[in-house]
């Protein structure tokens, strides 16, 4: 008999107080997916059991009328192996499989078409070619003359260094370089397509990632979340543009998917790929400190209520005398350890974070406290790389001791100890902790360590010096930003940016959180958990940037798809019955990939009658409806975004002060002289001022006289140089200095968003002295909204024409305020090659 069916539904309840309404409504089965995790089969029986005892006494967290089943009880298990179900063959492919393929690889698709076309069209950012030019340095050095670099550990050597985050970038665009180069791409496979090609693929690659969720979130979920994923502006935009936020963004995903998979089936392949894809999310960039500090925590939630659940503060089996509002108070202690927990944390990230602004502070204060910090992580690095090989050979002996058990038969895959106290059903995080094979840590931990290395020290060119700054400088150089603040943005600079861009996902974002904190399982809470610990964290953050919304948005979508998810599913009954094709049943749930029983089947398979009701089937065409209509500004904004204006900075919030294409001008420019004076060979002397450095180091990589820092960088013949390239402070003056012999034009080199939304200048008061500082200014974001940002005197806030802005915006691209902001360059041509050339600058 199942485990539901001898029971009141009033009286079903779940195994950790997570519970979910649709379950009792449909007999236990819920509507949609909220199997959390599966257990792994024990050859002893747990205290938990299938079909309870009539009295017995049921010590599971519970509230009225809602209910998970979650996890398949011991004795459904050994009825699965009396008979075991039989598994779905790959091929030929069942019809129901076809349509599952074509439906997700179809998705995947469109989501790759949108990040690889056209993918080299956009120049270069400063940021990318920063990233660019140093790959290059890695392939041309690190790889190919390794040696050199190991040997003399060269300053032309590429080396980690966290103002250009981690090292798997570099890595991974010197990869496709080489390849690019093996397979004949044009300009030896180094060009604005191939820089961006790892981010791309790693951008499309994410979008797949939901499949694998699909026991936690439902078949339909897992596609709307890979939907979503596709079109999002945000994740398309960042998946075209080679800076690391789109590579930590998958590997975090990644580690998500794998360890939601291992947590269920217990198969050591998903701990390993969850502990690469960390250390390659680490490896990528510093901002990981801040996914550890969310995710720990939550672990440690999940841990904590787990320890309360085996604490009963009540029996839910006697109803007599019992008054009316006791049916609402915890049957465990799971809710209050939680609470608990919550505040001593609350109190110790105040305290943490208070501390390290003290650090920062003091660090950045001036030069001599920011030498004794340089002195102190030196010494910590030092010390870290001398204790290393300790803790290898601690660990070998462990290893060791653990084989010389295992081959003597000590260890057994028996529940002993620690293990036997932790009930698999209601406390599955535990028990994973506590019964997990120590090959499947092991072997993460090596394999992760071996990655870190390869990764920190360029391919063992830096030894040991990586490994230290691997450890600690990334900390330490993120220290050190957090009184820098780049970017000055206010607070709210998120709420601001991404409801312009992100119509359909913060509108059923929001929704999703809703519907995972009324119907919970543990995999909801942690989205939202995710969700909201993320826009905390980039909002209290210092650097605040328009790249670092996709770590938001990500999250984000995965709960817009499970709040849409039941909607569809009706939509999809609507329609096949209208059609025909069904009355009761929609196959939308595959089938398990492990022996269990039906319950353990994807829950939506089953519709129950009330779903039929026309004022369901009406709310939830609505639902859709509403879907529909919030994805087209969705997708114009994706459209204009990453198709349109990828290069006009103006026109697009979301784009910060990217590069002109006036770049391009400049460059066929130069081209054009060096083809006419030497023959296309790269020859020509270029001067590029200091100031032009970032992207012109890339643009200039193939020509073999530069002289970069002009003129101090070439003083001998500068004067003699015919091409100079120009831009910032020093412009007007040279542009005055060369006036006699040199032909000038003045472009575009940057060009930035409007920043009227910043908050206006702080008026000091007595009790508010305006002590943080102000790098930039605006109106406010209200004001902005309605006029601009150049508002008529005592203006205030007008929400219509705020509103007809914002459509102006969506629609033509009318940008809120001006559109001349811009950081400027010129070109220098001597008249003599001019003339002689006919090019002009």
């Amino acid at each position: 008999m199942k485990s539901f069916e001898n029971k009141p539904k009033e009286e079903i309840t779940a195994p950790d107080g997570l519970v979910s309404e649709e379950n009792v409504n449909s007999g236990g089965i819920p509507e949609d997916a909220t199997t959390d995790h599966a257990s792994a089969p024990a050859t002893e029986p747990t205290a938990t059991a299938s079909e309870p005892n009539t009295g017995e006494e049921v010590d599971t967290q519970t509230w009225p009328e809602h209910e998970e089943v979650d996890i398949p009880s011991e004795s459904d298990l050994e009825d699965a192996d009396e008979e075991p179900v039989a598994r779905k063959s790959f091929w030929p492919p069942t019809r129901e499989q076809l349509w599952t393929g074509i439906a997700f690889w179809g998705v995947v698709l469109l989501g790759v078409i949108l990040r690889f076309w056209g993918l080299g069209d956009k120049p270069l950012h400063h940021d990318e070619s920063l990233h660019a030019y140093f790959s290059l340095i890695l392939m041309h050095n690190n790889m190919e003359n390794w040696l050199t670099c190991a040997q003399t550990a060269a300053s032309s050597c590429y080396r980690y260094d966290p103002l250009t985050h981690g090292p798997f970038q570099f890595h991974i665009i010197a990869f496709v370089y080489k390849i690019s180069q093996l397979l004949g791409a044009p300009d030896h496979g180094v060009n604005t397509t191939t820089v961006r090609i790892a981010a791309a693929t790693l951008g499309s690659a994410l979008v797949g990632l939901p499949y694998f969720l699909r026991d936690y979130i439902s078949k339909v979920g897992a596609w709307l979340a890979c939907f979503l994923l596709a079109v999002s502006p945000s994740m398309v935009y960042y998946s075209r543009f080679a800076r690391e936020d789109i590579y930590m963004a998958f590997f975090t995903l990644l580690t998500v998917v794998a360890m939601a998979r291992y947590v269920r089936d217990r198969k050591g392949g998903w701990l390993l790929l969850s502990a690469l894809a960390f250390t390659l999310s680490y490896a990528t960039k510093e901002a990981t400190f801040l996914t550890i500090a969310v995710f720990g925590s939550f672990l440690g939630a999940l841990v904590v209520w787990e320890l309360g659940v085996r604490l009963k503060l009540r029996n839910i089996n006697t109803r007599e005398g019992r008054p009316f509002w006791d049916q609402f108070i915890p049957t465990t202690a799971a809710p209050w350890f939680t609470l608990g927990y919550f505040a001593i944390l609350g109190i110790i990230a105040k305290l943490f974070f208070g501390k390290l602004k003290e650090l920062s502070t003091y660090i950045t204060a001036n030069k001599a406290n920011t030498a004794i910090a340089d002195a102190y992580v030196a010494r910590l690095k030092a010390n870290t790389v001398a204790l290393l090989p300790w803790l290898g050979m601690l660990l070998a002996v462990v290893i060791a001791i653990l084989l010389i058990r295992e081959v003597r038969g000590t260890i057994t895959t028996e529940r002993r100890g620690l293990a036997r106290r932790v009930e698999r059903r209601r406390q599955p995080v535990l028990d994973t902790i506590v019964t997990m094979p120590w090959t499947h840590w092991f072997f993460a931990v090596v394999c992760s360590w071996f990655v870190f290395i390869v990764l920190f020290s360029v391919l063992f060119t830096n030894l040991p010096g990586g490994i230290g700054d691997g450890i600690w400088q990334g900390l330490y150089y993120w220290l050190q930003q957090q009184q820098v603040a780049r970017g000055g943005q206010p607070w709210y600079y998120y709420f601001l940016l991404i409801p312009l861009y992100e119509q359909i996902g913060v509108v059923f974002g929001l929704v999703g959180v809703i519907r995972c904190l009324v119907r919970p399982t543990r995999f909801r809470l942690f989205l939202v958990y995710w969700f909201i610990g993320n826009v905390f964290i980039y909002t209290w953050a210092g650097e605040k940037m328009p790249w670092l919304t996709i770590h938001m948005t990500m999250p984000m979508m995965l709960l817009a798809a499970i709040a849409l998810e039941p909607a569809v599913v009706k939509v999809i009954q609507v329609v096949k019955e209208r059609l025909g094709r069904s009355t009761q049943m929609i196959d939308v749930a595959e089938e398990t990939t492990t022996p269990l029983t039906e319950e353990a089947k994807s829950p939506v398979a089953f519709i129950p009658p009330r779903a039929r009701k026309p004022l369901a089937q009406g709310g939830s065409v609505a639902t859709v409806v509403l879907a529909l209509l919030l994805l087209v500004p969705t997708l114009q904004n994706m459209f204009q975004l990453s198709f349109v204006h990828y290069a006009d900075a103006p026109h697009e919030m979301m784009i910060y002060v990217q590069t002109t294409t006036d770049v391009n001008t400049m460059m066929d420019k130069i081209a054009a002289l060096d083809k006419k004076l030497y023959g296309g060979q790269h020859k020509i002397p270029i001067g590029l001022v200091e100031d032009s450095t970032w992207p012109f180091a890339w643009y200039v990589r193939d020509y073999t006289n530069v002289c970069f820092n002009y003129p101090n960088g070439c003083s001998s013949t500068a004067q003699n140089i015919p091409v100079i390239i120009t831009s910032g402070d020093q412009m007007p003056s040279m542009q005055y200095q060369y006036r006699d012999t040199y032909q000038f034009h003045q472009y575009h080199m940057r060009t930035q968003w409007d920043q009227g939304y910043m908050l206006p200048p702080c008026k000091a008061t007595p009790g508010h002295p305006c002590t943080d500082p102000q790098p930039y200014t605006g109106v406010g974001p209200w004001l902005w909204l309605s006029y601009g940002d150049n508002p008529p005197p005592n203006a205030k806030f007008d929400l219509g024409r705020a509103i007809n802005n914002v459509w102006n915006w969506w629609w033509q691209r009318k940008a809120f305020g001006s559109t001349d902001g811009s950081y400027d360059m010129g070109l220098f041509i001597r008249n003599d090659v001019s003339s002689q050339t006919g090019i002009k600058p």
